[in-house]
């Protein structure tokens, strides 16, 4: 016969031996769920509307503070940038103020905003599909900022078959403008998971780009990086207004 005792002696004995062959599960399941629960510090720069609009839409998916000397992340609206941490990721108005902020905190990682073209082409794009903007992909803004959609998708289809030209002109509204500022830093704290995203960045000849100077070009990233985009064929009109955009970066 079973002694009811040495049941329950059993019982205590191996019931805490599981529990505590569970926890190391446990707790690596809550420090994974903290980690996706916080929220990363973005300093978001500038006295304007823009600036304003800025603030709130960072703030749905960051802390935003206004001390660029201690956030990890700056977005610079408007105005100067004042002082930065030595390892901040930063992105600026232009490509003018990522090449003079990189050479005054060359630890830094500073780009520029030059994506509010592609965000008003994605939408001039959409519109005319009938489809959402986020079923619109890989428009690029290259160099100081103008659009391109030779590899653009609208809906799963290629752009070039809804619009016949590959460079086109869509008027820039603040609210793409804040869209873009938005969306680069963004894209530098939380990653893209793939997804193509246009920022100036210090030029290395890829693309007949030069260098010595910040030129807009596609990137994907992760959080606090970014990586160029390889492998894009330039058709003759986007090759010459990337040089004549290139041209007028070097002489600023």
């Amino acid at each position: 016969l079973t002694d009811p005792d040495a049941e329950a002696s059993l019982a205590t004995v191996v019931s805490p031996r599981a529990m505590l062959s569970r926890a190391p599960r446990a707790m690596r399941g809550l420090a994974l769920g903290a980690r996706m629960m916080s929220k990363p510090s973005v300093a978001v720069l500038g006295s304007g509307p823009t600036a304003a609009a800025a603030k709130a839409a960072v703030g749905e998916w960051a802390t935003v503070t206004d001390s660029a000397n201690s956030a990890p992340y700056v977005l610079v609206v408007d105005g100067a940038p004042g002082s930065v941490k030595a390892d901040a990721v930063v992105a600026v108005p232009t490509c003018a103020d990522a090449a003079k902020l990189a050479a005054a905190v060359p630890t830094a990682k500073v780009v520029a905003v030059t994506a509010a073209p592609a965000v008003a082409a994605a939408a001039e794009l959409a519109s005319k599909a009938g489809v959402a903007t986020s079923e619109v992909a890989n428009v690029i803004s290259w160099g100081s900022g103008f659009a391109d959609i030779s590899h653009a998708t609208v809906g799963g289809k290629w752009a070039l078959t809804i619009t016949d030209s590959p460079l086109p002109s869509p008027a820039v509204t603040p609210e793409a403008e804040v869209e873009a500022a938005v969306s680069t830093i963004k894209a530098l704290a939380l990653g893209t998971d793939g997804a193509w995203v246009s920022m100036g960045v210090p030029a290395v000849g890829d693309f007949g780009t030069g260098t010595g100077v910040y030129y807009s070009v596609p990137v994907v990233c992760t959080p606090g990086d970014y990586k160029r985009v390889g492998g894009i064929t330039l058709s003759p009109p986007v090759a010459a207004a990337m040089e004549a955009s290139r041209a007028s970066l070097a002489g600023a």
